[in-house]
This record gives C-alpha cells, sequence and structure tokens, in this order.
C-alpha cells in the first residue's frame, strides 16, 4: 500500500479519492441556428487562411473539419512551407486579412524560429509548418477521423503572391 502526505495528513492509495471522475459521456449539444452560422464564419474563415497559404506558396493545404470530433476547435488548417521566410509571410497574410474581417488577432506559438507556427483564432487553428515538421508531427493521421473540406470550392483558387 502506498501512503502519501497531503499536508499533515497521510493518505494511503485505498483510501485516496479517485481524480478521474468516470461520468456517462455527454450527447453533443443541438445544433442551433446560432451555432449553424459560427460555424459557417468559421469555415469561410479557415478556407480564406488556405487560399491565403496557397498564395503565399504553401504546399499541400488541407483545411480539416473538427466539429464532429472535438468541442475544443472547429477547423485546422495546415501548410507545409519551403522555409521560415515563406511560413512567417503566410502567418503575416494571414493575420492581416483575418483582421480585415472582424477577427482578433490570433495567438501565436513559434513566431521566433521554429519549423511550425502555429496560429489560434479559437474556432480555427492554423499549423503552417516545415515539411520535416509536418512529417514528424502527421497531424492529418492523429485526426484521421476528421472530414477534409474542399477549400478552393469555399474561397475560391488562389492568386499567387508574386501575380498581384
Amino acid at each position: 500500500m502506498a501512503v502519501c502526505l497531503l499536508g499533515d495528513v497521510p493518505i494511503s492509495s485505498s483510501t485516496r479519492p479517485s481524480l478521474i471522475v468516470n461520468s456517462p459521456p455527454q450527447p453533443p449539444a443541438p445544433i442551433t441556428p446560432a451555432l449553424e452560422a459560427r460555424r459557417r464564419i468559421s469555415l469561410e474563415n479557415a478556407c480564406q487562411i488556405a487560399k491565403i497559404c496557397a498564395e503565399f506558396r504553401g504546399k499541400d493545404t488541407v483545411v480539416l473539419d473538427l466539429t464532429a470530433i472535438t468541442p475544443v476547435f472547429d477547423y485546422f488548417v495546415i501548410t507545409t512551407c519551403t522555409n521560415p521566410r515563406t511560413l512567417a509571410a503566410i502567418a503575416i497574410e494571414a493575420r492581416v486579412q483575418m483582421k480585415a474581417r472582424g477577427n482578433a488577432v490570433p495567438l501565436a506559438e513559434g513566431e521566433k524560429v521554429s519549423s511550425w507556427l502555429l496560429q489560434d483564432w479559437g474556432d480555427i487553428v492554423a499549423h503552417l509548418m516545415l515539411a520535416e515538421a509536418r512529417e514528424l508531427y502527421d497531424l492529418e493521421g492523429l485526426w484521421a477521423d476528421a472530414k477534409r473540406i474542399d477549400w478552393q470550392s469555399i474561397a475560391g483558387a488562389p492568386v499567387l503572391a508574386s501575380a498581384r
């Protein structure tokens, strides 16, 4: 029997309360018109971010619909960048265009020197990755149950930044 101290009171493993609460799974929240409208806007924004990725030479850009898998966020946008400069350019343009669409500045990780830059708008998370990081972390494999969105049919075909 293991014994640990909680303050000055010894607690054995047989008497200590469980930290895991086994509650029955909750049914998913009903999809209200407000939730449906918010998800539609999130989808349009995710597809716009994907278009920005493609316009700034992101490769193999995908949008994953996670609404049926997790309540934490709705969409992932994942793209491969050929170098850190491309990664930074996509991040800046996504921030600028999303702000112009009325979104708050995203929380970001990996902005200094990184092979994976993450931008979090709450309902959308953009993963801008160098090829090695994308292969190593395999987010598409991790979230394999997610539906892939045909973002080009929603946002339109990308126009390369050099052609502007």
